[in-house]
């Protein structure tokens, strides 16, 4: 895993440009060493923090998909199973953080509740918008003030691929409302580098550059 983040901390610098407006072109605020190291305890804690959600959310979301199956949403069983598997790549990045710290995974028992699969998405919806919008920016603002860059790296690899599961989640909860979850998508795709969801797969990743041939197959 630390060779997959050296492969891909040369695209570091860019994307944290694009997604944070860290490019601004406004004065560098020096950093006492004490705030560093306060940043540097903080990033892993964080790191932890950020760990056991995404393992809950494995679980979670593999549960969800039998519930919808169950229920006769196969496509969204689908969609379900696929953002399982993303959730546990995010959380296999953030362990390699944390191991590269020198720190310990703590051990994760998952706390969730099965509800009907409309339940499920409404509440899916409100989880991955907290985590896309106000969590993982807030843990990427702290891994950069500890210039930590591969914890920022897999914290913008979980943040952009949490939006795009948000959107999912939308979606497939406005066909249920209009009863045509059937049109939703039946395949999709999932990078085992960062996790990032598509529909339709590109020539490359569009966050890790990683090659259409690696993507993982749901269907």
């Amino acid at each position: 895993m630390k060779k997959r983040f050296l492969k891909n901390s040369l695209l570091f610098t860019t994307m944290s440009c694009l997604v944070i407006t860290s490019c601004n072109n406004k004065p560098a605020i020096k950093q006492s060493t004490q705030q560093n190291m306060n940043a540097v305890t903080k990033t892993i804690e964080n790191m932890q923090s950020a760990y056991k959600g995404e393992k809950t959310a494995t679980a979670k979301y593999e549960a969800f998909a039998k519930k919808a199956d169950e229920e006769g949403y196969h496509n969204i069983a689908i969609l379900y199973t696929a953002v399982s598997a993303a959730e546990n790549i995010h959380a296999r990045n953030h362990q390699a953080v944390i191991e590269d710290a020198g720190s310990t995974v703590a051990i994760i028992t998952p706390d969730y509740k099965v509800k009907t699969t409309k339940e499920n998405l409404s509440d899916d919806i409100d989880g991955e918008a907290y985590e896309a919008k106000t969590m993982y920016p807030d843990f990427l603002k702290t891994a950069e003030a500890a210039d930590n860059q591969i914890a920022s790296l897999s914290l913008i690899y979980a943040m952009k691929t949490e939006l795009k599961h948000n959107a999912f989640f939308k979606q497939a909860l406005a066909n249920i409302n209009s009863n045509s979850s059937k049109n939703l998508p039946s395949i999709y795709f999932v990078c085992p580098d960062c996790g990032n969801t598509y529909t339709t797969a590109p020539k490359h990743c569009d966050f890790s550059l990683t090659e259409r041939e690696k993507f993982i197959v749901f269907q």
